[in-house]
């Protein structure tokens, strides 16, 4: 990957960052109302989480010289699915695609020392992220969705 392809990309994951913040806040409102308090609250923990990762990102990349023209095209190409089924929202979020393709991005920014620890303290917080993801993924299988519906309230 060249610098200029990471570049793009760490855009993009601000911008993912972004729009996950968003969706999650709206997954941790709808799941709250319905009465599944836990699982509201560990989607508004990650959606601050991805807020500030993603200011992160965006004011990292005005650092090495964007301007906010270029950063408006990774905000304009994505879509961020709301779910109302809490079975759906984790899994939609689900994507262990992520990881390797931040640690791809990290080693073009082998030069840049900064860029590169960020990225490496998102690989961490991805991988914590995905763990209670699968975790709650496992629950649903083992206990059944209704259980654990009920284990979420």
């Amino acid at each position: 990957m060249t610098k200029e392809e990471a570049l793009k990309q760490f855009a993009m994951f601000g911008a993912a960052w972004f729009g996950n913040s968003k969706q999650h806040f709206a997954f941790s409102a709808y799941d709250r109302f319905n009465g599944w308090n836990k699982l509201a609250d560990k989607w508004k923990e990650e959606a601050e989480e991805e807020w500030d990762e993603a200011e992160e990102v965006l004011n990292r990349l005005v650092e090495l010289g964007c301007k906010p023209a270029d950063l408006q095209e990774a905000m304009k190409t994505m879509e961020f699915p709301f779910y109302d089924d809490p079975k759906q929202q984790i899994e939609s979020d689900y994507n262990p695609e992520a990881v390797k393709m931040m640690s791809e991005m990290a080693a073009a920014f082998a030069d840049d020392y900064i860029t590169q620890k960020l990225i490496y303290k998102w690989i961490e917080d991805e991988k914590t992220h995905m763990d209670w993801e699968r975790q709650y993924l496992n629950y649903i299988d083992k206990l059944g969705y209704e259980a654990f519906l009920n284990e979420m309230m």
